[in-house]
């Protein structure tokens, strides 16, 4: 019996009603794990050697946002700069494969088909999501491995006491398939949990597809690019729910 354990995090536009939430998960081996954690750990030190050796300042973290637009830690970087050292991030899981799951949902949609979630949407969807990633890890993972188990561990936030009661009704559900292969699910800081950075890039590259997706730009066409860096085999898919959509991403096709 082997240990699989998943990492979930979030990402939304900043709106007070978020326009789209995403919630993901990757997921990899116990055993496994610690070799991504390695190569995306030595990406970042040997950027941060780089930006001393350069007088600038280091980075605390990879944050996918701050990133993307160049902002926060990353306020002085160069769109190559910040391109090359993504593009070595997007390797690790080229170089190490783990399964990818994903669900997003346009809030603002939702608030307009039920009212009531107004008042707490992103808590509503966090419910909501993680339901949907359980029963995806179910079919798609757990399936795979139906000997193993698997936790699950979420970046800190004001819900975690609603994550938590949410896996456990889920758990005791007897109509949910493969519950007896979960055994808990924690809440991590991100500084004592490396994880939850490749965990972040994820959730941020599948909410700005959403985005896409329900409000889309002229100006992109196709899948974003750098989801194709990852060169993963992307499946896209409504869920039972017309404003919820699906990602998964189980198979590295290298």
């Amino acid at each position: 019996m082997l240990m699989l354990r998943g990492y979930i995090d979030e990402s939304h536009d900043p709106n007070p009603i978020p326009q789209v939430f995403t919630l993901s998960c990757i997921i990899g081996f116990d055993n496994m794990l610690p070799w991504f954690e390695m190569a995306w750990a030595k990406v970042v030190e040997e950027k941060n050697v780089q930006l001393k050796e350069q007088c600038r300042p280091p980075i605390s973290r990879y944050h996918a946002s701050n990133c993307s637009s160049r902002h926060g830690e990353f306020a002085d970087w160069s769109v190559d700069e910040q391109i090359e050292f993504s593009l070595k991030l997007f390797n690790v899981f080229r170089n190490h494969p783990i399964h990818i799951h994903a669900f997003d949902m346009p809030l603002q949609l939702l608030v307009q088909e039920i009212p009531e979630t107004a008042e707490n949407s992103v808590g509503f969807a966090y419910v909501i999501l993680l339901f949907y990633l359980m029963q995806q890890i179910s079919e798609k993972t757990l399936s795979l491995y139906p000997d193993d188990l698997i936790s699950l561990h979420h970046d800190h936030c004001d819900y975690d006491g609603a994550l938590a009661d949410a896996f456990g009704q889920v758990l005791d559900d007897p109509t949910f398939k493969r519950s007896d292969q979960y055994t808990s699910i924690t809440p991590e800081h991100w500084q004592k949990c490396l994880m939850l950075q490749p965990a972040d890039l994820i959730a941020y590259e599948n909410f700005k597809e959403g985005m896409q997706h329900y409000h889309p730009s002229p100006k992109i066409k196709g899948r974003r690019k750098s989801l194709e860096a990852l060169r993963y085999r992307w499946y896209w898919c409504s869920g039972e729910w017309a404003w919820v959509r699906r990602y998964s991403a189980i198979e590295n096709p290298d």
